[in-house]
């Protein structure tokens, strides 16, 4: 039974995660990421005419599959500035010795090796992603702008479980072929396919929807509250005032690297202390700078609202939009609006 590659649904989705971080970083389509998802709509052909017409040999469907999770990984890399001679080396000398497996099972007649060594390879890139998300391996984000760090993660996390889950499917289908000549291999499938959808589906719900309301980020008075230690609180104080003066918040790709070296202090100590003092994480404290000052713009200039998101540090009108909402509770026209409308009755 040959290696079955990711069902439509799941690679429409990976394909929609990493589009979105595209979008995220505002960036062309990188070479790497165009390549990767030809390859998802090649396979969605290929199921096409195998179980539309049939007369498919075993070894393309079986090959695109062990194509697909490298390409993958290659994409991440490059959308995070990390795609390095070294890594393409690696990856390379993986997915050739992968494909060794694929030529020499057949002529050893060991069709049970393509099986294993496809659920191998995704299972190792699954683990791959979740390494690479993990809290202790995540250092390597700090360079990346703000607004991305979580939503890298976050798209790390969705394919390390993809990649896992189809191999763990693909070992249940082999699993089956072997013990009961594939009597419920149709079964297995079709039901994780469908709870791998309406999962996927969950996840989009989830990622589309508008955080709760919160208010300004607190203020000194209230971050004595926070158990924060002395100097965690001096630490927050100085970003406060290095933001402010030299209006850092308006650099679209701020990082937290760039932080750190402004301040003279490690990537993660200026986390912590955010986290710790102002009870928001750094991504949400530097859109509380950008929006304190479009909403300064929308009181007090006619600069149309999609100038106004990229001049105070914004890359998207979608995350401008969701952040503005989150600090002030209103739309940015609401609140254009409303000022106009309160300035216009108060007494000369």
């Amino acid at each position: 039974m040959p290696s079955l590659p990711l069902p439509f649904f799941t690679a429409l989705f990976l394909c929609f995660i990493l589009l979105r971080l595209v979008a995220g970083y505002g960036r062309k389509l990188p070479a790497m990421l165009l390549v990767t998802i030809c390859l998802y709509a090649l396979q969605s052909v290929l199921l096409g005419i195998k179980w539309g017409m049939g007369g498919l040999p075993s070894w393309s469907t079986a090959g695109l599959a062990l194509l697909l999770p490298p390409a993958t990984w290659l994409s991440f890399l490059q959308l995070t500035n990390r795609f390095s001679k070294k890594a393409i080396s690696w990856t390379a000398g993986a997915t050739a010795a992968s494909f060794g497996v694929l030529v020499v099972a057949p002529n050893f007649n060991i069709p049970s090796l393509i099986d294993l060594t496809s659920v191998a390879v995704y299972l190792g890139y699954g683990a791959l992603f979740f390494r690479s998300a993990t809290v202790k391996q995540w250092e390597w984000t700090s360079h990346l702008p703000l607004d991305q760090m979580f939503p890298t993660r976050q798209a790390q996390l969705i394919a390390g479980a993809v990649f896992s889950t189809s191999a763990l499917v693909d070992l249940a289908v082999a699993s089956d072929f072997a013990l009961n000549r594939g009597s419920h291999a149709a079964t297995i499938v079709g039901t994780a396919n469908l709870v791998m959808l309406v999962a996927l589906i969950t996840l989009v719900v989830l990622m589309s929807r508008k955080p709760s309301v919160q208010q300004q980020p607190v203020t000194q008075v209230e971050a004595e509250k926070v158990s924060a230690t002395p100097e965690q609180v001096e630490l927050v104080d100085a970003l406060d005032q290095l933001m402010r003066s030299e209006n850092l918040y308006r650099d679209e790709n701020l990082s937290l690297d760039k932080l750190a070296r402004k301040l003279r202090v490690p990537a993660r100590q200026i986390s912590t202390a955010v986290n710790t003092v102002q009870e928001i994480n750094l991504p949400q404290y530097t859109n509380g700078f950008r929006v304190a000052e479009a909403c300064h713009l929308l009181e007090t200039t006619d600069t149309p609202i999609t100038a106004i998101i990229y001049e105070v540090g914004f890359t998207t009108k979608s995350n401008f939009n969701r952040e503005f909402q989150r600090v002030t509770g209103k739309s940015p026209s609401a609140w254009r609006k409303e000022s106009r409308t309160s300035g216009a009755t108060e007494p000369a």
